[in-house]
């Protein structure tokens, strides 16, 4: 009984593999130009954590994770060798164990990445792997409710700082084409930055290494051209 089953699911297997690999999407070819839109979610790792001295204790702070988006333009240099500019952000918040803020930041991160796809003749599944480069910029940083919230007398003034720098990427995605232009991405891509953080209360002023570890995984919509 099973043989037959099996003897009766070959043939409808190998008729489904000829339809995907003879299907209307085209190859990729030299020339090509994919604009892709993703939304996402940024994993900050546990090795970000400062130990900041909060009045007189000692209080360590990690990066929490957050929504971001990307915009991207990919450009193929040949049938398997592609070239992406993206841009994405996402908010940049640090926090203490407890739950407290310390600070609040945007992140933006222009990004150009060398991709290798490895199935250029594929029409409908094709992988891809790239290494590359981000400059991490972070903005507007403010300071929260770990800082502000001490309730010293006389008051003092607060300030956060995030010093901006390059990081390395690495990525791993795929592209599954609806049609002959419209497709579905996905995305993941390792970010490691080495940051400064620096804390201000009153006339103190303490810096940090901070070291950011980010793991964003998106998915998205793409057209090609």
């Amino acid at each position: 009984m099973k043989k037959d089953i099996a003897m009766r699911t070959l043939p409808l297997f190998w008729a489904m593999a000829i339809l995907v690999t003879s299907a209307s999407p085209a190859c990729a070819a030299p020339g090509d130009i994919l604009v892709k839109i993703r939304g996402g979610y940024a994993l900050r790792s546990g090795s970000s954590k400062p130990v900041v001295a909060i009045g007189e204790d000692e209080v360590r702070v990690k990066a929490e994770g957050a929504v971001g988006g990307e915009a991207s333009l990919t450009y193929f240099l040949s049938d398997s060798v592609a070239a992406e500019f993206a841009f994405g952000g996402a908010p940049y918040d640090l926090k203490a164990s407890g739950g407290r803020r310390l600070s609040s930041a945007g992140l933006i991160m222009p990004m150009v990445v060398l991709q290798y796809h490895f199935l250029p003749e594929g029409r409908f599944f094709r992988p891809y792997v790239g290494i590359g480069g981000a400059y991490a910029k972070f903005y507007s940083e403010e300071p929260k409710e770990l800082l502000t919230g001490q309730n010293l007398e006389p008051p003092i003034s607060y300030g956060v700082s995030l010093k901006s720098s390059l990081a390395p990427v690495g990525q791993l995605g795929a592209d599954v084409a609806i049609n002959d232009r419209f497709y579905v991405n996905v995305d993941a891509k390792f970010i490691a930055a080495n940051s400064r953080l620096t804390v201000e209360q009153g006339s103190a002023q303490q810096t940090v290494d901070h070291d950011m570890r980010s793991v964003m995984v998106s998915a998205g919509v793409g057209f090609r051209f």
